[in-house]
């Protein structure tokens, strides 16, 4: 964990650095960037066979996407059954989503513990030929730093994805802004963290648009999912968005998914 905790630290040192010089600014994803292209689209099917999409997730493994409960469960949404790859590149796939399981103390009322695994009809790193690889999930709670925001820019058509930089707000500065609201009526507490951007406004504001960090090792770039979008605007406004955060579900996710989500056993994937 020690190893582990250094690369994190060296890895947020760098990210400042790029963060500085505009590298990690906003543009299309392309078709074989490992960095992205676990990022997916979660949405519906109209009767015209056309889809529509509402929310961003990540892909974890095997047939399972990782995505905000709320997703599944606003009202007045038609049913979320569709989940597309590639967005934005020549590599679109569609899979049909067969299954969800909402985490056990999840409330559609609050904010608190808004995660969901879905199930899909296939194996995309299968079928893909491996050009869908699974993120990693990031354990340790990253307090400082440059996260890298990813989600639909194209208002849920799923055309072109977006990333962009954000900064993490400490946690005494998050509850500031969310202590308390009606959705988070106990404030920010370890379900979630805050970030944002103030100096741009080209962010994806979809649902549950995935946080990650590109971790840098032997040669290897991997992308670690930090959370994803709950709540507010995370670019250019004054106050932060609201994540729901990974680490705080890490056990959760391995007993759910029976994935192994182990730092090492994910590099080795890459």
């Amino acid at each position: 964990m020690k190893s582990f905790a250094k690369m994190l630290f060296l890895s947020s040192v760098l990210c400042v650095a790029l963060h500085v010089q505009g590298i990690f600014s906003q543009d299309r994803t392309s078709s074989h960037n490992p960095q992205t292209s676990h990022i997916v689209l979660l949405g519906s099917t109209r009767p015209d066979g056309t889809r529509e999409f509402r929310c961003g997730g990540s892909y974890i493994g095997q047939n399972i996407v990782l995505a905000g409960a709320h997703c599944v469960t606003g009202k007045n949404q038609p049913t979320l059954d569709t989940v597309q790859f590639g967005s934005g590149t020549d590599n679109v796939m569609h899979f049909r989503i067969v299954n969800h399981t909402l985490h056990y103390r999840y409330k559609p009322q609050f904010e608190y513990h808004n995660m969901a695994v879905y199930y899909l009809d296939a194996r995309p790193d299968l079928i893909s030929a491996g050009r869908f690889k699974p993120a990693c999930i990031l354990k340790p709670h990253m307090k400082q730093g440059i996260v890298q925001m990813v989600g639909d820019s194209s208002n849920g058509r799923g055309l072109a994805l977006q990333s962009t930089s954000l900064d993490v707000v400490a946690s005494e500065k998050c509850h500031e802004y969310y202590n308390p609201i009606p959705k988070l009526r106990f404030g920010v507490l370890l379900c979630c963290f805050c970030a944002m951007n103030s100096d741009t406004t080209e962010c994806s504001n979809m649902h549950s648009s995935p946080l990650q960090l590109v971790i840098n090792r032997n040669g290897k770039s991997v992308p670690f999912l930090i959370g994803h979008k709950s709540i507010g605007k995370a670019c250019g406004v004054k106050s932060p968005a609201v994540f729901t955060r990974y680490g705080s579900y890490y056990e959760w996710l391995e007993t759910i998914t029976d994935l192994p989500l182990e730092a090492t056993a994910c590099f080795s994937r890459y």
